[in-house]
């Protein structure tokens, strides 16, 4: 009976052992991918900065053109998809 509960207890300890590695490289690489983020957030925040007041301008002409584009939708995946070879 202690063996059987041995072997149970290690093969579940490996399995713990196994998830706990692939959790913690999971999170380093996680880690690694905000920190890369981080910084291309900073390094794009001037721009985004100086095209905040370009958007706002042309934001009551996109509204304009929204219900234009919805009507012509189905008229231009149909031509996309003629056209695919």
């Amino acid at each position: 009976m202690s063996l059987l509960y041995l072997l149970v207890n290690s093969r579940y300890l490996l399995v713990s052992l196994r998830h706990l590695l692939v959790n913690s490289l999971f999170t380093r690489e996680f880690a690694r991918f905000t920190r890369e983020f981080a910084r291309f957030t900073r390094e794009f925040a001037p721009f985004t900065r100086e095209f905040t007041p370009f958007t706002r301008e042309f934001a009551p002409f996109t509204r304009e053109f929204t219900p234009f584009t919805r009507e012509f939708a189905p008229f231009t995946r149909k031509i996309k998809k003629d056209s695919s070879p």
